[in-house]
């Protein structure tokens, strides 16, 4: 072999390992890349996790804070009023014993009264509760009430009352009912707004409105009371 075929030989030998090392550098590449692909598909399967925990835990979240004031002396008061805008009494009757205390009134008996003249006592009825104030077992809560006038009902249902009986007719209990029924029904009756306060106890473990320290008749249906009391 002359020296111009070594020269030529050294350089393709030269021009091989150049290749060979070019390969395996090549492939150590790919296996970096490999590996990182790896990893971030390890973390893009975690991402989804983490994120169904997250959501989990907000729920139960969210449920205990609703469970916590919905059975606290605010969630309790609101919860009477909510079922008494909605004629849900058997709801109602959670809270407090509605046939009781409407019944306390000289006025209303509510055994008496059907599904639609029952209605017609709330069907204007707003509140907003302004601040509760509680302690160990008793609760204090303040709000601001608004519904029909019924100081005004009472006056003109007796008005009318009155009228037909100076001209001489006899009126039937039915008939009675009728006029005050009309008098609920009337659009044109204002409504007025009262700021008072309900009492609550915690017994067994849970907050109940006293219907006894508290005169819910004011309350619910303002002006009735002062209505019976200037009647007699």
């Amino acid at each position: 072999m002359d020296e111009k075929e070594k020269k030529e030989e050294t350089q393709k030998n030269t021009e091989n390992n150049k290749d060979i090392k070019k390969e395996e550098k090549n492939k150590k590449a790919d296996t970096k890349v490999k590996g990182k692909v790896t990893v971030e598909n390890k973390k893009s399967k975690k991402a989804p996790i983490i994120t169904a925990i997250v959501i989990i835990a907000i729920i139960i979240l969210a449920i205990v804070l609703y469970v916590v004031f919905a059975n606290g002396p605010k969630g309790v008061v609101e919860g009477m009023f909510s079922a008494l805008k909605n004629g849900d009494y058997d709801k109602v009757n959670e809270y407090i014993n509605y046939n009781e205390v409407i019944s306390s009134s000289d006025v209303l008996d509510s055994e008496s009264l059907d599904q639609e003249t029952m209605n017609l006592l709330f069907d204007k009825l707003s509140w907003k509760v302004t601040e509760t104030t509680q302690e160990e077992n008793t609760a204090n809560v303040t709000v601001e009430v608004t519904n029909k006038n019924f100081k005004t009902i009472i006056a003109n249902y007796m008005q009318n009352a009155l009228r037909v009986a100076f001209s001489g007719q006899e009126l039937s209990d039915a008939e009675m009912e009728n006029y005050l029924l009309e008098e609920l029904r009337n659009e044109d009756v204002e409504t007025t707004t009262t700021t008072q306060t309900i009492n609550l106890t915690k017994q067994d473990g849970r907050w109940v409105i006293n219907t006894t320290d508290t005169n819910l008749i004011d309350i619910l249906l303002p002006g009735l009371n002062e209505a019976v009391n200037s009647l007699s």
